[in-house]
């Protein structure tokens, strides 16, 4: 079935795609608009790769001094991002931030400890505070943090849940809906996004 909504989605345009993925519950913020979208790529090239190149964009930051991600609802991760202090306080409040209201973290901190190869990620939500160890592997995100925030937002009042999307090599797309919405993501689009966990 995949398969054929990704032939049925060829040469789909850019705004076709927009409105699909609204329907998805994917949007981008408030503010990014086509200038932002086609300072990337053009509508050919979006076309030519129906959502999956929309969805690694909105995925992405502004290229301004703010660095704002252009969706709170996809992020486009690389798994060789942390290479020394901040960059797991970086991934923790992109994750955070996908997961919305469910999950307001503060005071959000790491150590490395290069010469044994460990980090720690320290952080409060609802006062209680969290210190997650990480092992350090050729700039990899340890999984195992991620694999902690799924179950933390698992232990929260909320149907949604964190979706991933492989897309080969050292890239993914990482995002949180309700079973609804990862339905239809998955039915529309016709990518093979699957739960993370």
């Amino acid at each position: 079935m995949l398969f054929l909504r990704r032939l049925l989605n060829r040469n789909m345009s850019i705004y076709a795609q927009l409105d699909t993925l609204e329907r998805c519950g994917i949007v981008p913020n408030p503010g990014v608009g086509m200038a932002e979208l086609l300072a990337h790529y053009n509508e050919r090239q979006y076309e030519r790769v129906p959502f999956r190149r929309l969805l690694s964009v909105l995925g992405e930051e502004s290229n301004d001094t703010l660095r704002v991600p252009l969706c709170d609802k996809i992020w486009h991760g690389r798994v060789g991002c942390v290479t020394g202090p901040g960059d797991y306080i970086a991934v923790a409040k992109r994750v955070a931030a996908l997961a919305g209201d469910a999950l307001p973290i503060t005071d959000v901190r790491d150590e490395f400890d290069l010469q044994r190869g460990t980090a720690w990620l320290r952080f409060k939500l609802a006062e209680r505070e969290f210190i997650w160890p990480a092992r350090i592997r050729e700039r990899w995100i340890d999984p195992g943090i991620l694999s902690r925030f799924v179950a933390l937002l698992e232990q929260q009042d909320t149907e949604e849940r964190y979706t991933y999307l492989d897309l080969g090599g050292q890239d993914v797309l990482i995002g949180c809906c309700n079973p609804s919405q990862f339905s239809a993501l998955r039915k529309w689009t016709g990518l093979g996004f699957e739960w993370l966990g």
